[in-house]
C-alpha cells in the first residue's frame, strides 16, 4: 500500500513539473531585420563620465593646492584627460566648462592642502600611477 502511494506521489510530482513547463511563456522570436551600423556613435558610459569627473577633481586639488607635478606625469595625465573627454563627447569648450564646474565644487569643499591629508594622499595615489607608467615606458639606459 505504501509503495502504491509513493508511486502515485512521484507520478503527481512529475506531472506537475511537466505541466509547469508547458505553461511557461514562449520567448518572442528575434527580429529578422537587425541592422548593425559600424559608424554609429556609442553614448558615453556612466563609468567614463565618473572617471572624468574624478580626474577633474584630482586636477582641481592639484591646482588649488599648487602641487608641482613632474612633466612626464603631467603629460600622461593630459593624454588621459583628452581621451576621457573625447570618449564622453566633450569638445574643448565643453571640457573647459565641465572642469570649471568640478573645480568650483571642489573649491567649496575647501580641500586640505597639508602634507599627509586625505586630499593630498588621493592626489599622490593618482600621480604615483602615472609616475610608474612613465617609468615603465622610459627607455632603458
Amino acid at each position: 500500500m505504501i509503495r502504491s502511494l509513493a508511486v502515485i506521489a512521484l507520478l503527481a510530482l512529475g506531472l506537475n513539473s511537466a505541466m509547469a513547463q508547458d505553461a511557461a511563456p514562449v520567448p518572442a522570436p528575434a527580429p529578422a531585420d537587425i541592422a548593425i551600423e559600424p559608424a554609429a556613435s556609442i553614448p558615453a558610459t556612466p563609468k567614463q563620465t565618473n572617471l572624468l569627473t574624478g580626474f577633474y577633481a584630482t586636477l582641481a586639488v592639484i591646482e588649488i593646492c599648487d602641487i608641482n607635478i613632474p612633466d612626464d606625469v603631467s603629460a600622461g595625465m593630459a593624454g588621459d584627460q583628452k581621451r576621457l573627454e573625447t570618449s564622453v563627447g566633450l569638445d574643448q569648450a565643453s571640457a573647459t566648462e565641465a572642469y570649471a564646474k568640478v573645480k568650483a565644487e571642489v573649491t567649496q569643499t575647501a580641500p586640505d592642502c597639508t602634507q599627509g591629508s586625505p586630499d593630498l594622499a588621493s592626489v599622490d595615489a593618482v600621480t604615483a600611477i602615472y609616475a610608474k607608467a612613465s617609468a615603465a615606458a622610459a627607455p632603458a639606459q
